[in-house]
């Protein structure tokens, strides 16, 4: 039996960027405050194209294939570069072109610009703006 929060990291991602709360932000850059209880660690991922290498040293994360190191083919939203590093409760992310996991957004100390205007706006909110309907 795995905590949600463990099967989570090894179904998806190390952090769940629709909780995070966006600090500064220009266009696919941004740093984001993480406010969960399992913030305490460090963890990332580069990637270029569809190629990741990925590093996670929270406690009761699972072991990567070297240890706490390891290298991941996946398809997470066709950016040609993708970087995201998490050290306890700051999160820094970049991708071009801008993807779902870093939406384009403008923002400084807490208050966001563009896609939405508002203070301490979630990742997860501006992904899908109040007034925006996603096309399918």
């Amino acid at each position: 039996f795995l905590h949600k929060s463990i099967l989570k990291m090894v179904m998806e991602d190390a952090i769940d960027e629709d909780v995070l709360i966006l600090c500064c932000a220009f266009c696919c850059a941004n740093i984001s405050y993480l406010p969960t209880a399992d913030c305490l660690g460090c963890s990332g991922k580069a990637g270029i194209c569809c190629l990741n290498c990925e590093y996670c040293c929270k406690p009761g994360a699972p072991c990567l294939p070297c240890c706490c190191i390891g290298p991941k083919c996946e398809m997470d939203g066709c950016s040609c570069v993708n970087v995201q590093g998490h050290c306890c409760c700051v999160v820094a992310s970049a991708a071009f072109p801008c993807n779902e996991e870093v939406p384009v957004a403008i923002s400084l100390l807490g208050l966001t610009l563009y896609p939405e205007c508002g203070c301490c706006k979630t990742i997860g909110s501006l992904k899908n703006p109040e007034g925006y309907e996603m096309e399918r």
